[in-house]
């Protein structure tokens, strides 16, 4: 009430200049609070997310499937009922790492299992269940083509999906490209922290520790992920999420997130150009 009282003595100045004036004054506040959120913004703003002449686009195509092109189920690959031991597990084999039974784990049991891989195969084939995905984005510049995704299921947070399809690359760059965190924190400026707990030769599944920087309004982020990739062929399915570490303790800054999903799909198209189909979700812990 007392903004409208004000408002109203502004307007009941003598003069459009004086009525003016005065409008400026009354508002200096919010225009000073809006530059500066700009200017943060800009700031901040990292080297990756610079793109120009990017459309949002609510239309069609209304869900992901109508743009990516369906993958046959891979040989051997079952339903959750039956799990799928002949999926090979992409791993490096000559890397140094260290076995989970190679002394006292962090983890008591193996956190990503053949269940998480067919489900991630149901979110690429549109075959999860969930609600009908929403189409965000469409962006294409000379070497890749972009789209995005959102939708929100009855519980949890948001939920996005998103499809990049490159020229000048192959899968195995992709893959290897997504999977490098030593050469990630040197182009991913949000990246300021990145360790290897712990690695498992056989599967060649990784828990890894991240903490990203966020603006001096928000607090930095802390994951603590296990991740894991299976192959057919030259197709790449990675899953990624998040995993309880106790023996890391928890502090009030960096904020830990909890509940965390960032998985993706890699393959050759019909075009042999590969496309990159990626999943995630995320909320804050306690």
């Amino acid at each position: 009430m007392v903004l409208v009282e004000e408002f109203l003595e502004i307007l009941e100045r003598p003069t459009i200049g004086a009525v003016f004036v005065e409008i400026m004054v009354f508002l200096g506040p919010v225009w000073i609070a809006f530059l500066v959120g700009i200017t943060v913004g800009w700031i901040w703003k990292p080297k990756w997310a610079a793109w120009k002449n990017c459309k949002f686009d609510f239309s069609v195509p209304s869900s992901p499937s109508a743009s990516v092109p369906s993958t046959s189920k891979p040989l051997g690959f079952q339903s959750s009922e039956a799990p799928t031991p002949s999926f090979a597990s992409y791993a490096d084999a000559g890397s140094e790492i260290e076995q989970f039974d190679s002394g006292p784990s962090r983890l008591n049991t193996l956190p990503i299992s053949d269940e998480d891989l067919d489900h991630l195969w149901h979110l690429v084939e549109r075959k999860d269940g969930g609600p009908t995905w929403k189409h965000m984005m469409d962006h294409s510049t000379p070497n890749m083509s972009y789209q995005a995704w959102q939708r929100h299921p009855e519980t949890g947070p948001p939920q996005y999906c998103s499809r990049t399809v490159y020229e000048d690359a192959t899968p195995e760059l992709l893959r290897d490209f997504f999977w490098d965190d030593e050469f990630r924190v040197k182009w991913d400026d949000m990246l300021v922290h990145a360790e290897t707990i712990e690695e498992c030769p056989t599967t060649g599944m990784m828990v890894v520790h991240w903490v990203r920087k966020f603006p001096f309004f928000c607090s930095d982020r802390e994951y603590i992920f296990a991740r894991r990739i299976w192959e057919s062929g030259r197709s790449y399915y990675c899953v990624t999420k998040g995993v309880p570490c106790p023996t890391i303790p928890r502090k009030d800054k960096p904020r830990r997130v909890d509940l965390y999903y960032s998985s993706w799909f890699i393959q050759a198209g019909m075009t042999l150009l590969p496309s990159l189909n990626s999943f995630f979700f995320s909320r804050l812990g306690n």
